[in-house]
């Protein structure tokens, strides 16, 4: 159950990292602070955060800063995904077999430029903000263990094995 439990953490971290590449997405469009649907939980948690105004910006610039490693990522991931409908169903294990490799190396490459960011964010954020920030994150990671709960049969506890 450990495993499982590694497993989720890894997923939930992911997900809010690209929480975070979400809300780079709306800063383009919307400016920084109003976030689109995606970035809606960072800019909550961000705004929870007090951040200066100082702090905003640079926020904004490391944001705008990772935009081209990121987008030749997403872009590749687009045209995998593309490649995966073109066999309309057919299947072609070699072909699957190079898309999945390829999903995989561009997924990899996404979690190192994500942690890099998260990395980056934190570098500018005071102990008081850092604090709070591992408190919002306790509290998403506890709401998202009771969502799992509840999607695989309710009240029974884990076994750790």
């Amino acid at each position: 159950m450990i495993k499982k439990s590694l497993v989720i953490l890894a997923v939930v971290t992911v997900l809010v990292i690209g929480g975070i590449f979400a809300l780079a997405q709306r800063a383009r469009h919307h400016g920084f602070g109003r976030p689109g649907m995606h970035g809606r939980g960072v800019m909550m948690a961000l705004r929870a955060l007090d951040l200066t105004d100082e702090q905003k910006t640079k926020v904004k610039e490391i944001m705008e800063a990772s935009k081209s490693t990121v987008q030749p990522i997403h872009e590749q991931m687009k045209a995998n995904h593309e490649k995966l409908a073109d066999l309309k169903g057919n299947f072609d294990e070699t072909a699957v077999t190079e898309i999945a490799d390829s999903q995989g190396d561009l997924t990899a490459q996404l979690i190192v430029t994500r942690q890099r960011v998260k990395s980056e964010i934190f570098a500018i954020l005071t102990d008081e903000q850092k604090a709070k920030a591992e408190q919002l994150h306790e509290g998403m990671m506890n709401r998202f263990k009771d969502r799992m709960k509840s999607w695989h049969g309710g009240d029974s506890e884990p076994s750790e094995e």
